[in-house]
């Protein structure tokens, strides 16, 4: 009887802890009233943001004649958030890195506290194609400790 009773909370606990993350990860979500548009390119990576940080090939970050969309693939859409960003919204992108970490290209909206990461092994090819549409963009890499410190 005890093990059954200590089986049922651990799921319950796993369940809720499950669900704030999921809530939580979601509160980096953006979206826009996007128009529909032809994909003009395409990388994968991860995402790095308050409250979620993935690895592998989790995310997509596509690149729009409109502007950006970061999203999770179809396993992981319900972990990373949606981003999207017009392209004369974005302020200067950066690069940031967490100690032992792949570069991430930081994106963040001008004016506005809504910001995320993409984290990929290929960021220093992504920047010339924001340079295409206009962004302003800084090459330098900027080293981290948490991800908090790139929301002040």
């Amino acid at each position: 009887m005890l093990g059954i009773v200590l089986l049922a909370v651990f799921v319950l606990l796993c369940a809720s802890g499950l669900v704030i993350w999921i809530r939580l990860a979601a509160s980096n979500t953006r979206t826009i009233e996007a128009p529909a548009g032809e994909l003009h390119e395409l990388f994968r990576g991860g995402v790095m943001a308050r409250h979620v940080i993935t690895s592998g090939l989790l995310a997509r970050l596509e690149f729009f004649d409109w502007g950006v969309r970061l999203r999770g693939t179809m396993i992981s859409s319900w972990i990373v958030p949606t981003w999207e960003a017009r392209y004369d919204e974005l302020a200067r992108v950066g690069l940031a890195a967490l100690p032992a970490s792949r570069i991430a290209v930081w994106l963040r909206v001008r004016g506005d506290h809504s910001a995320i990461g993409f984290l990929s092994d290929h960021s220093r090819e992504i920047l010339p194609v924001l340079e295409k549409h206009g962004v302003p963009v800084s090459t330098s890499v900027t080293k981290i400790r948490r991800v908090e410190e790139l929301y002040q």
